[in-house]
């Protein structure tokens, strides 16, 4: 009797436990998200001081993303601890503004949920760089003397230039420097000081001041050919 009793009770428990491990819901397994970048070097949209970088969340892991973005450095493997933007939708585009020119830059997107942040790949892209480039000049030199001319900015730090209503007849040889975006241009290279141009490079634009030595001074602008 007492072997039935026991053989009974152990079915019975055995039953039980089984019972109550089916009804217990199983808890899925949250994964780090996964993201993607689709900017290139060949197919960036750019200009001396913006670079557009898109990306998008592949996967949520199975948790919510609390985060993503992109994230960029002069350095390799940019992270969170670099610059970043916060975007609001899984398919973004970041506008990153105020980069300097002729610079190289290292882009990742990320993703974050409650496993971590997770990068994409890395792609290496540099801003625009004025090395052989023509612009347009229009300087305001008074309320009633203004003209345009061309300047071009050679890679070995010379200009030139010349104005297209008397080709030739002003043809003046300078040089230039780039500090970040801060343009410094001396108008005569053989009369260091007479004539400086300083300005700010700004998307695809250069405006600035206009010093003729001792003390006239003008503004202008520029946009590239």
């Amino acid at each position: 009797m007492r072997l039935i009793f026991k053989s009974f009770f152990a079915i019975s428990l055995s039953l039980f436990l089984a019972s109550c491990t089916s009804d217990d819901p199983v808890t899925p397994t949250a994964n780090m998200p996964t993201v993607s970048l689709e900017t290139t070097a060949a197919n960036a949209e750019k200009t001396y001081t913006t670079i557009e970088i898109t990306g998008t969340v592949d996967d949520d892991g199975g948790d919510p993303v609390t985060a993503r973005g992109t994230v960029w450095s002069t350095d390799p493997n940019p992270t969170l601890n670099d610059d970043f933007t916060t975007e609001s939708s899984a398919n973004f585009t970041s506008e990153i503004e105020d980069l300097e020119a002729n610079t190289t830059y290292y882009f990742r997107t990320y993703a974050t949920n409650t496993e971590g942040t997770a990068y994409s790949n890395e792609e290496s892209i540099s801003t625009n760089s004025l090395d052989g480039t023509t612009w347009d000049f229009h300087v305001i030199y008074s309320q009633n003397q203004t003209w345009h001319g061309d300047v071009t900015f050679n890679a070995d730090g010379t200009t030139v230039y010349d104005e297209p209503d008397y080709p030739g007849l002003y043809l003046t040889n300078g040089t230039w420097t780039l500090d970040g975006n801060d343009l410094y241009y001396d108008f005569i290279s053989s009369e260091p000081g007479a004539i400086i141009y300083t300005g700010t490079l700004e998307d695809n634009e250069l405006s600035g001041d206009l010093l003729y030595a001792p003390s006239h001074q003008g503004t202008w602008t520029a946009v590239e050919y």
